[in-house]
């Protein structure tokens, strides 16, 4: 295979061949069919300019230039085989599987349908299907093309075997540019998969090396120049990209890169940055045939800029051009998404009771059933609108039920996303708001496959089989739990109460199950006091038992807990008044913080590692070295402005952070994920925070940080003793039972 450097013109593969009526212009063969209007010579030429198109990723180009050569060979497989990798490039799954379906109409065991057909799978979402569609593809006529998809379709379902089919192929299939690129993917993949930081300079070698052997492909500039941008290494990106543009200066990939580098990094100025991106959009422009997909990609970009109006003129356009296609559908979902923003918007800005944040509620309601009513492309992002639409709906006053109960049903059919909301919360939802709560557990145990599947994707996560025990305990007591309270609701007292209680077996440390099992003893305790002259023995004995479960859920996790106000209620139902239940409940907060302390201080890492040094720069430019921690306890907290877990805990953190600023013995520092410095300091002066932020340079990458938001306890020696993942019941005091911990331990220690 050839690796001569071919500089290409400023618009890479638009001369459009013409289209010519064969049957009316050259007669007829003798079997009836026209003769073709062009050579094998030319049709080799026209699939080789299609790989072209795939090399520099000029879609815009390439499928125009493809729609033309199909209709001009339409029985030709292999060149249908890549005009259809040209329409992946636009999202196009409709018309990908259309390609597929016509090749195998007229060869069944064609592997240039089948390789079709596997794309067509992955742009479904059907990942399982596309492997097993592209094997036999691969299997039966080993292409570079299938050996790429083989591997990309392989990647995220099973990482390990697809490691062992890249290790199986020979020197020759390895030595593809296919199959390199996917190397470094699959390498950099191997980040977090394998919690090993280290795979990241053998991604960037890899990347290098690609570059070296295959200079006039662009992705192995654009993909090292994401590593640089990663690492903020501004003169290294601006040269790759550079290559990359002069490669293809008509591929909108290329040129959405090249845009979100110049707007978010601060290589420029801020006032120069919009005439920077508006520079290159019309070089792009100049370079690139006009397409939907080109209007897309720079109506995006606008979106991003916040220049709502120009975003919204190419908007128009799109759906003026194409109504029902796909990148139509696109714009329609941007409106959506657009309200869902604007709400999310309110409720960090004002807070759930906020007027400002209710008015949006109807607003995404509205753009939710307008997106639905449409003659839309395909149902691929029914499921995101259906959880929009859910969530808007469940926040009213009053909850329209019927509405709700739609919304519910649409989930269930088409989100996949997110099955834990879908098949646990959502039909908690339907019980507890609308009259259909046996409904409710069919929609639950139809979801139990799909939810029992992606826990099992996520198995190789865990370090041991008790904590991937511990975490399906917690979906099986879920599951349960839905399904008890669905019967208690329906009227099904007994059924509800076994179902319940089997449920706490198997985990109890779930507040839901403890606040609904309660609600079923104290209708237990209702029924016996009606029973004949009234059982009072039995309704106390229920009453008993219901404020135990209430006690046992009370403080269980962040947020509103339904068994608090449920034991204040059976407090005052009790004793006749409220008289004595602040004494009554301060003895259980003394409770349950005691059995928190206990249980933060038992997490304590079994065997303790040091962690990755580092020099980070202060946002004063000052540097930090953590060399400079050695002797002191540290907390390094890992967070960002974009993490929505981590901004509702900041309060706290800066409570925390000025309980130790003056202690000699203690350095609090956060590490922030954020893109640029300005995102940081504007969010830490609208709220009035002054707590340390370092700059991570790549830092989370290479001490393999994966979730935020994520906080290391470090003790005198630099070993990380304590590790807390996910936000914190009461951040301040549980942080500080830990650092204290350490303390002590230094201070008992000969």
């Amino acid at each position: 295979m050839s690796t001569r450097f071919r500089r290409p013109g400023p618009k890479v593969g638009f001369v459009l061949p013409l289209v010519v009526v064969a049957g009316a212009l050259l007669g007829a063969c003798g079997d009836g069919a026209a003769p073709p209007d062009y050579t094998a010579d030319e049709l080799e030429a026209a699939k080789a300019e299609l790989r072209d198109h795939a090399r520099l990723r000029t879609f815009e180009a390439g499928k125009l230039f493809g729609e033309a050569w199909v209709a001009r060979a339409p029985d030709d497989a292999e060149l249908r085989g890549l005009y259809a990798y040209q329409l992946v490039g636009w999202g196009m799954a409709r018309e990908v599987r259309e390609q597929a379906d016509a090749i195998l109409a007229e060869d069944p065991e064609n592997a240039w349908g089948t390789y079709a057909k596997a794309y067509a799978h992955l742009l479904d979402g059907e990942s399982n299907l596309a492997v097993e569609t592209v094997r036999k593809a691969w299997e039966t006529s080993p292409q570079p093309e299938f050996a790429f998809l083989y591997l990309r379709a392989l990647a995220p379902v099973d990482f390990d075997a697809a490691r062992e089919l890249l290790e199986s192929f020979d020197e020759e299939t390895r030595a593809w540019p296919e199959v390199m690129r996917m190397k470094a993917l699959i390498e950099s993949q191997a980040r977090y998969t394998l919690d090993d930081p280290t795979w990241a300079d053998t991604t960037r070698a890899t990347l290098q090396q690609f570059i070296d052997r295959f200079p006039n492909h662009v992705i192995g500039y654009t993909r090292l120049a994401n590593e640089a941008y990663n690492a903020r290494r501004m003169d290294e990106w601006t040269t790759l990209m550079e290559t990359a543009l002069e490669l293809a200066p008509g591929s909108g990939d290329v040129r959405s890169q090249h845009w979100r580098g110049l707007w978010q990094s601060e290589l420029l100025p801020a006032e120069e940055r919009q005439a920077a991106v508006e520079a290159s959009m019309a070089a792009y422009r100049e370079a690139s045939p006009e397409t939907v997909e080109g209007l897309q990609t720079m109506a995006s970009m606008y979106r991003q800029m916040e220049d709502e109006e120009r975003a919204a003129e190419l908007e128009a356009r799109i759906v003026e051009t194409d109504p029902g296609g796909y990148h139509a559908m696109l714009v329609y979902l941007e409106e959506t998404r657009r309200a869902s923003r604007k709400q999310q918007e309110m409720w960090q800005a004002h807070g759930a009771d906020s007027p400002e944040y209710r008015a949006e509620l109807p607003v995404v309601r509205d753009a939710a059933y307008r997106y639905l009513e449409r003659p839309l492309y395909s149902n691929r992002f029914h499921g995101g609108v259906y959880l929009d639409l859910y969530s808007a709906l469940e926040e009213m006053d009053p909850i329209p039920g019927e509405e709700l109960a739609e919304a519910i049903r649409g989930l269930a059919k088409y989100e996949r996303l997110n099955p834990y909301f879908t098949f646990g919360q959502a039909p908690l939802s339907m019980i507890d708001h609308t009259p259909y709560a046996l409904e409710a557990i069919d929609i639950v145990r139809e979801g139990m496959p799909v939810m029992l599947e992606r826990l099992n994707e996520s198995r190789d996560r865990f370090d041991t089989e008790g904590e991937f025990d511990q975490l399906l305990r917690g979906y099986l007591t879920g599951i349960y739990d839905v399904i008890g309270w669905a019967h208690f609701k329906a009227g099904r007292v007994e059924d509800g109460r076994h179902t319940l209680e089997r449920a706490l077996a198997i985990s109890e440390g779930s507040r839901n199950v403890r606040y609904h099992l309660g609600q079923v003893y104290e209708q237990l305790a209702a029924e016996a006091e009606e029973e004949g002259a009234g059982d009072t023995e039995a309704a106390t004995e229920w009453l008993d038992k219901a404020e135990d479960s209430y006690i046992a859920g009370f403080g269980a996790s962040r947020g509103e807990n339904p068994n608090e106000a449920a034991l204040e209620a059976l407090y005052e139902s009790r004793n006749g008044s409220r008289e004595g239940i602040e004494e009554y409940l301060a003895t259980l907060d003394e409770r349950d913080r005691n059995r928190r302390r206990e249980r933060i201080l038992e997490s304590r890492v079994e065997a303790a590692g040091t962690y990755e040094p580092f020099t980070l720069a202060r946002l004063d430019g000052e540097l930090i070295d953590s060399t400079d921690l050695e002797g002191k306890i540290a907390v390094l907290h890992f967070w960002g402005t974009w993490c929505g877990p981590c901004i509702v805990e900041m309060p706290e953190y800066q409570k925390f952070d000025e309980r130790y600023r003056d202690d000699a013995e203690v350095a609090v520092l956060s590490i922030s994920n954020d893109r640029t410095n300005d995102v940081i300091e504007d969010y830490l002066a609208e709220n009035d925070f002054d707590f340390t932020v370092l700059v991570d340079d790549d830092y989370v990458t290479r001490a393999g940080v994966s979730a935020w938001p994520t906080t290391w306890f470090v003790d005198r020696e630099g070993y990380i003793q304590f590790v807390k993942i996910g936000t914190a019941l009461k951040l301040d005091e549980e942080f500080s039972w830990r650092v204290e911990a350490l303390r002590e331990e230094t201070t008992s220690s000969p």
